[in-house]
């Protein structure tokens, strides 16, 4: 009995304890995770973010006040403006791909060398060796306010024209082709002995259908959605440029946020990589089968095929070179060929 009334009165000290503390603990805070990008709400982009909020409000139901702004609903569709938005923290989470971004830090143009990269895959295997210097050009961005959390695969390029098959180095002398005005494309066509004409991307439809140029370099995914291929007949699959999108958030917010919710955000975000791939790898097919029906002729680069293209890199391999420096450039191409 006496054992019994030690143990009430234990419990009714316990509870006078908590109501002098103001009762059941206090609820955690309400962290805004609001998220914009620059595609319609039918692409990837969308996919992967909506995936990294579902299960962030999987883990937070009470906590997260979150939406999704694709097409840059809040920035009149502007690239510059996102992120500027985002390092002003109007939203916490924005993407765009490396080389946009190369224009806020340029080594990220290196990401994008020509004929570095075999496929999506290839540029994961490296990214998944964490190269330092690719960290180096991370932190750059976390001066601007913006901080990497993931890394997602975007479908590389691809060569449409509407003229003849490209096989060769050959095939392509003086024929003109649509370029990004970026000095990276310029660069590489030329040293291809094309002609780039840089234009903005809807310009390109127009462009080929007058004959002002005779193609353009994009992912198939996006030929088919712009229809550019509807002005064209062939295409080279050689995948000669990779590219991936920087998944970033305001660095001030992360670094606000408890340890906890850092490790979950980072873990949740790492893990939509792989969605986004297979979303990517599923819209390329859906867009090769329809282009194929249209009578659209593919030409399928082997690794052999690419060597006399990669031969003629020359120029644009020393220029980035020199944006990133002898050491970096040795490196990457090191950990390039360790993951092939």
């Amino acid at each position: 009995m006496k054992r019994l009334l030690v143990a009430i009165l234990i419990v009714c000290m316990a509870s006078a304890m908590v109501f002098a503390q103001g009762g059941e603990e206090k609820p955690a805070e309400k962290v805004s995770m609001n998220i914009q990008h620059n595609l319609p709400q039918t692409e990837t982009w969308q996919v992967g973010f909506e995936y990294i909020r579902a299960e962030m409000m999987k883990r937070y139901p009470e906590q997260i006040d979150s939406k999704i702004y694709p097409n840059g609903q809040l920035a009149n569709n502007n690239w510059a403006t996102i992120f500027e938005q985002t390092q002003e923290n109007v939203v916490q989470m924005a993407c765009e791909s490396q080389v946009t971004l190369a224009s806020l830090v340029p080594e990220l143009f290196a990401l994008s060398t020509p004929f570095m990269f075999e496929d999506m895959q290839h540029v994961l295997r490296f990214m998944a060796e964490k190269p330092s210097f690719v960290d180096d050009w991370f932190a750059k961005l976390e001066t601007k306010n913006l901080k990497v959390i993931a890394y997602w695969p975007r479908a590389p390029r691809q060569l449409l024209n509407s003229v003849r098959p490209i096989i060769v180095p050959k095939d392509i002398e003086g024929m003109r082709f649509r370029v990004p005005a970026m000095d990276l494309f310029v660069t590489t066509f030329q040293a291809m002995k094309a002609n780039p004409v840089p234009l903005p991307s809807g310009e390109i439809y127009t462009a080929m259908q007058l004959g002002t140029v005779s193609g353009e370099d994009n992912a198939l995914s996006t030929q088919y959605s712009t229809r550019t291929y509807e002005q064209g007949k062939y295409i080279n699959v050689w995948n000669y440029m990779g590219d991936g999108v920087l998944v970033v958030v305001n660095k001030d917010w992360f670094d606000g946020l408890s340890a906890g919710f850092q490790k979950d955000l980072l873990e949740v975000a790492a893990a939509s990589t792989e969605v986004v791939l297979k979303s990517t790898i599923e819209r390329e097919k859906i867009a090769r089968d329809a282009m194929g029906k249209a009578g659209i002729q593919f030409t399928d680069f082997t690794a052999e095929m690419k060597e006399p293209w990669r031969a003629l890199m020359g120029p644009a391999y020393d220029a980035i070179k020199k944006t990133i420096g002898a050491a970096a450039w040795d490196e990457l191409v090191r950990v390039a060929d360790a993951t092939r």
